[in-house]
């Protein structure tokens, strides 16, 4: 089995698992909205971070120059 396969099997595990998600105890429920906040959460802060390191384009900090004596 190549991974190819591999990631296909697990997609359709979690699809299933969504299929059913509405018939979910509260417990499942509970579960899949903090992992879907974990997963937002990550993202937004990949996002932030790139918009304030890479799109500013000025450097806030930079080091000081020392000169020899």
């Amino acid at each position: 089995m190549d991974a190819r396969e591999e990631v296909l099997g697990m997609l359709n595990k979690a699809w299933a698992k969504l299929q059913g998600l509405p018939n979910a105890n509260p417990l499942d429920l509970g579960a899949f909205l903090v992992i879907i906040i974990f997963i937002v959460t990550f993202l937004l802060l990949v996002v932030m971070t790139c918009i304030h390191c890479c799109c500013c384009g000025k450097q806030k900090y930079q080091a000081s120059r020392v000169e020899p004596l």
